[in-house]
This record gives structure tokens, C-alpha cells and sequence, in this order.
């Protein structure tokens, strides 16, 4: 198995450069030197520093798994980090495996980030829900790290990765809608770097091209870009009167319930002048005012599936082909979607106007 002497020796530069490049003090090498140490690391396959001589006889046997900004109480609060991590636990249990948890704000700092959870402690790491552009991705990726995504999908190839099909949701919620007769439609997500938000509103918007809505009869919404909580463009909406969408799609029950109660709040009614389809089938679901129409994410088996994987890439042969695992979901109907408004129920003070957004998404646009 290769060392780090082997790197600097096919790079031509010294260890304590290697050391450098692998641990991310951009400072102190110049960019051709990174790259060629770089190409040296991904030619011999190099692991740092706890995996040099002997793959097999000295594995820690742990996982790392990296989340972004967890907040207070995270296994209560975060119900996707939390069933998630009860998959991967199940997996890495069964297998005589431990795991170790990275919480800090791990994309804040990638250089430390990177040697901070890649030092030779763990011998590979599970990433939770990176963004679509996660530069930590592609810096783990240039290093050899093992890794395996959960919850989203890497920009680049070579990398393995576990989540629900997001677009096939997208493309149900759009069926089931249509199946409705609403003719107007809306997605309300956060992020469009969150892979999943991303997929789920790629889905959406190409059912509805597909059933012949014209560019008009549909809207993106990202309420992040658009700088505003889910109250105050629940306000717009109401505002936009007759014109307004009928039939949406949230990005997550948790954006799903604090819309509906909102619109709820201010008079229009669900589903009877809107429908709102959400995705999680969670606890928000089920106990929003309007109970939602949901789609399920088996989080535990995406997390012991994703855990599965990296143990099989770190075994005996390691030549494990990266996978990209998609986990089907069925829609749960619920009061939160119904038949599409013949007449639109009157809204008082109606201004015609909604919050512009900066990512807008035009069907004629579309591809």
C-alpha cells in the first residue's frame, strides 16, 4: 500500500509538502505543487497517515460521519439527521464497526474541517446532506478519502451516494395535482443547492411541461434567495389573489406545515383554494391543522444502506464500484390536497403582487 514518502517521491516534492496539500494549508503551496501531489494521491491511491502499512491489520474500523450545523438537542430537533444516523448505527453495530460523529460547522473551515475528520482516526466518512457545490466534496474527493453521500448527489463522479428519488416524488406530486384539475402551480424550497429541494423541483416542473402547463400556469419560489420566512411569503400569496398558484409543492413537511397554517391564518382555506403536497410524511404531516399529503423517506434504511456501502468499499479488496442508490417512495394522501377551485374563494385586499424571486424557473425556459 502506498506511503506518503511514495506520493512525495512521484510528485518530487518533500513529505512535509504532501503533508500540507493532504491537510489543506493552501498557504504554504502553490497551485501547480498541489495539483501534482494531487494527481500523485489519486495515481497510487494513497490513505493518510493511520492506514500506510497495512490496509487490513490496522483499520480502525470507524466511520466518520460529517454533518453541517446541527443545532441544540439534534437527535430530538432533527428528525432527518436522527433517523439517519439510527440506520448507520444499525449497520456499523451489526458489522463490529464504530462511528464517530463531526457536528462543528464543518463547511466554515474545510481546511481544518479535512484534518480535523480525516487524520487516520476514521477510515472513511458518510457526508449528510452536502450542497450540490460542496467544495468539501471535491477536496475529500482529490485526497482519496472514502466517502459515501447521504441525502444528496455529488456534481462530479467517482463518489457513492444513498437518498430517496427525489425527482420521482417531484414527478408523483405534479401527477397527483394534475389528476386534480389544478392548472396553476408552485414549488416553495429553500435552497436550490440542496440536491434534494433541487430534484424534487426538477421532477415537478417537467411533469407539468409534459401535461402541456404553459409558462405562465407555474413558479419556483426559493425563500432563501428571496430573503423571507414562510409567514411573509404566505402573505403574498394571499396577496396575489385570483392569480395565484392552486396547486404546490413544498420542498419538506417542514416548510409544508408552517405555509399551510399560515395561509390558514389569513383566511384562504386547504385544500378547498390551495392544495400543498409536502414530502417526509413526518410528525408535521400528521399533526399540521390540515394534515399533509406527504411522501415518505425510509431515512433509517437510506442511513444503513449508505453505511453498508462504505464498509464494503473499505473491505478486504476495496474494489467496491461506487453506486448511486435511489430508495422509491408512494405518496400518503391526507386532507392537505383536494379538487381545483372553480371559483376562487374572495380575498380582501388583493395587489396583484408577489415577492420577486431571483431563481425563477419559466416552462419555456426549461429543458
Amino acid at each position: 500500500m502506498a506511503t506518503i514518502r511514495d506520493v512525495a517521491n512521484l510528485s518530487g516534492v518533500s513529505t512535509a509538502t504532501v503533508s500540507n496539500v493532504l491537510n489543506a494549508r493552501q498557504d504554504r503551496v502553490g497551485a501547480e505543487t498541489r495539483q501534482k501531489v494531487l494527481a500523485a494521491v489519486r495515481e497510487l491511491k494513497y490513505r493518510p497517515t493511520a492506514l500506510e502499512k497495512n490496509q487490513k491489520a490496522i483499520l480502525s474500523h470507524t466511520l466518520g460521519v460529517m454533518v453541517s450545523d446541527l443545532t441544540k438537542d439534534p437527535l430530538n430537533k432533527h428528525g432527518y439527521f436522527r433517523d439517519t444516523y439510527n440506520g448507520i448505527l444499525e449497520a456499523a453495530l451489526f458489522r463490529g464497526w464504530s462511528v464517530t460523529v463531526f457536528a462543528e460547522k464543518m463547511w466554515d473551515d474545510l481546511g481544518l474541517a479535512i484534518r480535523k475528520s480525516y487524520d487516520g482516526r476514521c477510515d472513511g466518512l458518510l457526508m449528510i446532506a452536502p450542497l450540490r457545490d460542496s467544495e468539501s466534496v471535491c477536496m475529500l474527493q482529490e485526497r482519496g478519502v472514502p466517502l459515501v453521500l447521504v441525502g444528496t448527489t455529488a456534481a462530479s463522479s467517482g463518489v457513492s451516494s444513498v437518498d430517496v428519488d427525489n425527482e420521482a416524488i417531484g414527478v408523483a406530486a405534479a401527477e397527483h395535482l394534475l389528476s386534480l384539475g389544478h392548472r396553476r402551480f408552485a414549488f416553495a424550497g429553500h435552497n436550490p443547492l440542496m440536491s434534494s429541494a433541487h430534484e424534487r423541483e426538477l421532477g415537478f416542473r417537467r411533469t407539468l411541461i409534459a401535461a402541456g402547463i404553459p409558462a405562465k400556469g407555474y413558479q419556483a419560489y426559493w425563500l432563501r434567495e428571496m430573503a423571507v420566512t414562510v409567514p411573509d411569503f404566505a402573505q403574498a400569496v394571499h396577496d396575489h389573489g385570483d392569480a395565484r398558484a392552486t396547486g404546490w409543492l413544498a420542498w419538506h413537511d417542514g416548510m409544508a406545515q408552517p405555509l399551510i397554517e399560515s395561509l390558514l391564518s389569513l383566511g384562504l382555506r386547504v385544500p378547498q383554494d390551495i392544495s400543498v403536497v409536502g414530502v417526509d410524511d413526518s410528525f408535521e404531516a400528521r399533526e399540521c391543522q390540515v394534515p399533509i399529503t406527504s411522501f415518505p423517506q425510509n431515512l433509517h434504511a437510506i442511513g444503513k444502506r449508505a453505511a453498508n456501502l462504505l464498509i464494503d468499499r473499505l473491505g478486504e479488496d476495496g474494489e467496491h464500484p461506487d453506486e448511486i442508490v435511489r430508495f422509491s417512495s408512494s405518496m400518503v394522501q391526507r386532507a392537505s390536497t383536494g379538487p381545483a377551485p372553480t371559483i376562487s374563494h374572495p380575498v380582501p385586499n388583493a395587489n396583484g403582487g408577489i415577492f420577486p424571486c431571483k431563481e425563477k424557473h419559466s416552462l419555456l425556459s426549461s429543458s
